[in-house]
């Protein structure tokens, strides 16, 4: 018998190379994965490490981890409570409305569905842009023997989750309002389940067809130009979908020729060809609101999803490797002085000269990130169509400071969302680049103002500017005309704090870019945190703006005790908010000064 020679080499006996230079086939290859073949062409095993990541971090059992987990959660529910509470204050008060208040409470749910559907549209174009074309496993899974088809279905689903996560928690206490209010029974919350997966495949597999085709058609490395493609194309959608609602139908009445005219106009669809309208036209029969041919509506929803994700792993064969081929070419530059660097040196003037240059090298890094500063198209479209459609109001002296005082709200909730995607990633941004900080002759205490300043210019900017304009269209009070301008001034301070201490309590010096800092968990915690200061500030605001409002409505004086009530309420507000900002400011410097970088 042959005495076998000890083997040095990596490869492991039985898979060493014969003399003609060829391995032994996989059938007699000693490997626990007999039928691994099966197992590589399966698209499942490309999410095999994102599941393994997710498990590995709910097994941790640190105390930090169980802490965190334990806040969010609180967070979350009191969240979802208050969002519940509010809808259904709202749907509760329209089942008192005879005849009127069924359609209203499917209108508003025609608009949520129609809603969803534009942001998530925009977002899963960003996100299949950043997990298709710039995600860094695909210089390991592009070169492997996987099929573009397998592969999309793979990044197919982790752009759905990366997307959709979010929209989809802040959905819950909205259709618990709707089914408890309507008094639906199980099958309305199981019919909502099976709605909402299909409603959610169809703008991920669209969005993400889209961006394979620019990308595809584009020359190399026009990162750039395909962004601002995508913002064009967001704002026309959002403007053609927001126009088929026709929302100032619901506050003008008279433009009918009778009371069934406005009813009848407001129970037809926008558009019978929409995901937002089989979507509503599924869960309506089980509100008990109207009858409708929900079965048809549903298999209308899920054929079109499955149609969309076997034509975007059927167009991936042949689109998706060129683009990416594509978009791993650079391109070609000139050096030159440009507008924007001129514009870069005015922005950054009137701060410190020791200030000054960290300032500039903020807004360079801003405007050479595409992902970043394309995102300000998005912003400019929901705000000239927001402020279009107040235009188109017609002006009600009696509830035109209502509709003031919730836009308030509004603007604050327009400057959270885009304060989690610039201000709170603003250290994780920095990188582990971030010890020359540290180490520079700067105090970390001037950094933070000169991050604080930079974000908040632009988003009180935005901000002031929503404010304004609507309540010029709307015609205000003058109390109304001071009270929202400052009010939102005093919001944006505190948001953009809150930014910068939960930012640097979960920073993340390792993150592709801002989209992937923004869906973490103190992202998500931010926004909670933000949305409920929003909400508490509100609501110590509402019962001063009832009195102010009847009163000069109603015309009558008002009383000591109602003065002495209303400068009370906007005392607590504003002491609520100088100590949150203060808080938040002093807490996010000592923490600066304390934090370590491993490198």
């Amino acid at each position: 018998m042959k005495e076998q020679s000890v083997s040095t080499s990596p490869f492991p006996v039985s898979q060493k190379p014969s003399v003609a230079g060829t391995l032994p086939s996989p059938a007699t290859a000693r490997t626990p994965l007999k039928n691994w073949h099966l197992i590589v062409n399966s698209w499942l095993l490309l999410l095999i490490p994102r599941f393994f990541a997710l498990r590995n971090g709910l097994r941790r059992h640190d105390r930090s981890a169980t802490i965190r987990t334990w806040v969010l959660a609180t967070l979350l529910v009191l969240f979802w409570a208050g969002a519940f509470w509010f809808c259904h204050r709202i749907l509760a008060y329209f089942q008192t409305v005879p005849d009127l208040g069924p359609v209203l409470s499917q209108k508003l749910l025609n608009m949520m569905f129609l809603t969803f559907l534009a942001i998530l549209m925009f977002s899963n174009m960003i996100t299949g842009l950043s997990t298709f074309f710039l995600s860094r496993d695909l210089l390991l899974l592009i070169p492997a023997p996987i099929p573009p088809s397998r592969l999309f279905l793979a990044k197919y689903v982790e752009t759905l989750v990366d997307s959709s996560w979010m929209i989809l928690l802040f959905t819950v206490p909205v259709f618990s309002a709707y089914g408890i209010v309507h008094g639906a029974g199980v099958a309305y919350y199981v019919m909502t389940l099976l709605t909402i997966v299909p409603f959610l495949m169809i703008p991920a597999a669209l969005g993400i067809i889209i961006t394979m085709a620019l990308a595809y058609l584009l020359p190399a490395q026009r990162g750039k130009d395909l962004l601002v493609v995508f913002s064009a194309l967001f704002l026309a959608l959002l403007y053609v979908l927001l126009r088929m609602l026709q929302p100032e139908k619901l506050v003008n009445p008279e433009a009918f020729s009778d009371f069934m005219a406005f009813l009848a106009a407001m129970q037809t669809p926008s558009s019978p060809w929409l995901p937002s309208t089989w979507a509503t036209e599924i869960l309506l029969p089980f509100l008990g609101l109207r009858a409708s041919d929900a079965l048809f509506s549903y298999l209308m929803l899920l054929s079109t999803a499955l149609f969309l994700v076997v034509a975007g792993a059927w167009l991936s064969t042949t689109l998706y490797p060129l683009g990416w081929s594509k978009a791993q070419e650079g391109r070609r530059r000139y050096i030159q002085r440009k507008w924007s660097e001129t514009l870069v040196n005015i922005f950054a003037w009137p701060f410190p000269t020791h200030l000054r240059f960290v300032v500039i090298k903020d807004l360079k890094t801003f405007m050479r990130d595409a992902g970043q500063w394309s995102q300000l198209f998005q912003l400019v479209a929901l705000v000239v169509i927001y402020i279009y459609n107040f235009s188109v109001l017609p002006v009600i002296s009696a509830t035109s400071n209502v509709y003031a005082f919730f836009n308030l709200a509004l603007g604050g909730f327009v400057i959270t969302s885009i304060a989690v995607r610039f201000v709170f990633p603003a250290l994780s941004l920095e990188g582990k680049t971030f010890w020359v900080m540290k180490s520079a002759p700067l105090q970390l205490r001037q950094w933070w103002w000169s991050k604080f300043w930079v974000n908040l210019i632009p988003l009180l900017f935005f901000g002031e500017l929503l404010v304004l304009l609507t309540n010029y269209f709307l015609q205000v009070s003058f109390f109304m005309a001071v009270l929202a301008p400052v009010t939102l001034l005093v919001l944006a301070f505190v948001i953009v704090a809150m930014g910068m201490a939960v930012g640097v309590a979960y920073p993340n010096f390792t993150a592709e870019h801002s989209a992937k800092v923004a869906a973490s968990y103190g992202g998500l915690l931010y926004m909670v945190l933000s949305i409920s200061f929003i909400g508490a500030i509100v609501m110590l605001e509402a019962w001063p703006v009832h009195i102010l409002t009847m009163s000069n409505f109603r015309r009558f004086a008002l009383t000591s005790r109602d003065q002495f009530l209303i400068l009370m309420s906007f005392g607590i507000a504003f002491t609520l908010a100088v100590t949150t900002f203060w808080i938040c400011a002093r807490w996010s410097m000592k923490q600066l000064e304390e934090m370590e970088i491993s490198l």
